[in-house]
């Protein structure tokens, strides 16, 4: 089943609430890598260009950069725009969840006393999705110091080098 059928199909059940967030928390967290991986893999060849150029006393890798460059391999379009769209699910996923769940407690509150404060439900599972989104944050962020230092060894600077 697709992601956005399941974001369709999550009803009021909270348990499904959390397992779809999940996946898509999941699906949205391994996409990030991809385009680190990505990054990492042009860095990794743009380095080993940059030393075959040094020590063979050939100028290889200007021309081959903007071949590649021309790959589908390279771009990340089509990860960005899957990124968006988890990211669109998960709004829309949580925000319908807290809607219903705000409508239900103001509802409630108001025909109990009208007179009193309204107070609204949090979901249970609400540290549980912080931990989440904490968790992939961490592993993105380590990503990103990976890709710095990497890219912070270069001895000379063309339009290559990602400074």
């Amino acid at each position: 089943m697709l992601l956005q059928e399941k974001v369709a199909n999550v009803g009021d059940s909270n348990e499904m609430l959390m397992k779809v967030g999940r996946d898509i928390v999941d699906f949205h967290g391994e996409m990030v890598l991809l385009e680190n991986y990505s990054a990492l893999n042009y860095t990794g060849l743009v380095k080993i260009l940059k030393k075959y150029d040094r020590r063979s006393g050939e100028l290889i890798r200007v021309p081959f950069i903007k071949k590649v460059l021309h790959q589908p391999f390279y771009s990340t379009d089509v990860l960005d725009k899957l990124l968006k769209e988890c990211e669109v699910m998960l709004d829309l996923l949580f925000f319908k969840k807290d809607m219903s769940t705000a409508a239900a407690a103001i509802n409630e509150e108001e025909s109990a006393t009208k007179g009193k404060e309204k107070v609204l439900n949090i979901p249970e599972d609400l540290a549980e999705i912080e931990y989440m989104e904490s968790m992939y944050m961490k592993l993105t962020l380590s990503a990103l110091n990976a890709l710095n230092e990497i890219r912070g060894g270069s001895s000379t600077i063309d339009v290559f080098s990602w400074l």
